[in-house]
């Protein structure tokens, strides 16, 4: 009789994230897709974008930056749902949800009425989560790179 799903999950070792459990697959690639159509309506915003950045720096190569910002998060978003290097997709992911709190979203306030800050905060919080605990069983990575099982 195996005695394995007695033992706590951070005791095995063969814990891989394709151990994780399913639910975890769907909020991954939930987020990929809330993060890649969060990079299409970025473009539709991107003069507010270039305002806000040319308030913070002077630069004036920043025309482009809002775009490549859209471009990054849509590109991330699908490598994420798809589960294809995801620990570098949410590594780029990171720096864009940081500008999108402390640039943006806090010049409304740090209130409750200020969803998207909070969206926000909610969305970095998962790419640092998902970031250790891998991309899950349902991904192009696990696919790709597991490792087939040794039996003795």
């Amino acid at each position: 009789m195996e005695l394995s799903h007695r033992i706590p999950l951070a005791e095995r070792k063969d814990r891989t994230s394709a151990n994780n459990p399913v639910w975890m697959d769907a909020l991954r690639i939930l987020l990929g897709l809330f993060l890649f159509i969060k990079g299409v309506t970025f473009l539709d915003k991107s003069t507010d974008v270039y305002y806000l950045l040319t308030q913070q720096q002077t630069l004036g190569h920043l025309s482009k930056a809002s775009f490549f910002f859209s471009i990054f998060q849509m590109i991330g978003g699908l490598m994420i749902a798809f589960g294809a290097l995801t620990r570098f997709a949410f590594l780029c992911q990171i720096p864009i949800m940081l500008g999108a709190i402390f640039i943006v979203n806090l010049r409304n306030g740090l209130s409750l009425h200020n969803m998207e800050l909070w969206v926000s905060v909610v969305v970095l919080v998962l790419c640092v989560v998902f970031m250790i605990v891998g991309p899950g069983r349902f991904s192009v990575d696990n696919k790709i790179f597991r490792q087939p099982a040794k039996r003795s």
